[in-house]
C-alpha cells in the first residue's frame, strides 16, 4: 500500500486516497473530521473502519496491522482496496464532498416502491394508539394510519433514517411496535434522534410501542401477516 498519503493528517490521507489524487483543504466541507467519522461508525463494517483508523489516524503499515490481526499483509490490502470503494459509493462519498451539516437537509426521493400506498380503513380513527386495548385492532391502525409505508416516508433527518435501515427496521409499522427503550439499544440513536422520531409519529396520528406490542412474538406474527396481505391487496 503507498505510504505516500498517511504525511497528511488525518482524514485528509483518508480522502486522497478515497478520491484517488490529491485534495486541498479548501475542497473540503467545513465539517469534513466530523462527516468521516460519522460514516465510518455508521456505515462501514465495525472491523474495515477500525482498520481504516489504524491505517489512517495512527499511521501504521499494512505489516504492522496484519500482526496486530493475524493477517497476511496481502489480505489487509484487499481489505483497505475494498473499503476505498465502498467509501466512493455516493451514500457515502457525498459525506466527504459536502458534509454531514449539509446531508442532513436533503429529503429522501423515494422510488415507485417507497411511495405512501394506498391505506385501509382506520378501525379506530377518533382514538390514540396508546387508548386502543384490543393489540390487534391496534395493529390494524397502524396499518391504516400509514404503517405500511417505508421509513423514509417519515422525513427523518438523515442520522435518524440511517440508525433505523442500519438495524433492519425499514417500515413504519415495524418502528410502531418497538418501545423507546428498544429504539435506544441501536447503535448512535441517542435521546434527541428518539425525540425527533416521536414528534414525526405524533403528527401522524402514530407512535411507538407503550410496552404492550414489541415483546409479543404473537403480535410481530400477525403485523407480519397483515403486512403481506395488505401489501399483496395494494398492488
Amino acid at each position: 500500500m503507498n505510504r505516500k498519503n498517511t504525511t497528511h493528517p488525518f482524514p485528509r490521507n483518508l480522502i486522497c486516497d478515497v478520491y484517488g489524487r490529491e485534495v486541498t483543504p479548501e475542497e473540503l466541507p467545513s465539517d469534513i473530521d466530523e462527516s468521516v467519522v460519522y460514516v465510518l461508525d455508521n456505515m462501514m463494517p465495525e472491523r474495515d473502519a477500525f482498520i481504516l483508523i489504524l491505517r489512517y489516524m495512527r499511521n501504521m503499515s499494512n505489516r504492522e496491522i496484519a500482526d496486530y490481526y493475524g493477517l497476511s499483509s496481502a489480505r489487509i490490502h484487499q481489505i483497505i482496496y475494498k473499503a476505498h470503494r465502498q467509501l466512493r459509493h455516493p451514500s457515502r462519498f457525498k459525506y466527504f464532498k459536502d458534509g454531514c451539516a449539509k446531508v442532513a437537509q436533503e429529503k429522501p426521493v423515494l422510488s415507485e416502491d417507497q411511495v405512501p400506498t394506498a391505506l385501509p380503513a382506520d378501525p379506530r380513527p377518533d382514538e390514540a394508539l396508546a387508548d386502543i386495548a384490543d393489540v390487534n385492532i391496534r395493529v390494524d391502525a397502524i396499518m391504516a394510519r400509514g404503517g405500511l409505508n417505508r421509513i423514509e416516508w417519515l422525513g427523518l433527518p438523515i442520522r435518524a433514517y440511517n440508525c433505523l435501515v442500519t438495524s433492519q427496521v425499514e417500515n413504519v409499522w415495524q418502528l410502531c411496535l418497538l418501545s423507546p427503550a428498544a429504539l435506544l439499544q441501536i447503535k448512535n440513536l441517542g435521546v434527541g434522534t428518539l425525540v425527533i422520531i416521536q414528534e414525526k409519529l405524533c403528527a401522524l396520528n402514530l407512535g411507538l410501542d407503550d410496552g404492550t406490542m414489541g415483546a409479543n412474538d404473537q403480535t410481530w406474527d400477525y403485523a407480519e401477516q397483515r403486512y403481506t396481505a395488505l401489501s399483496m391487496s395494494g398492488r
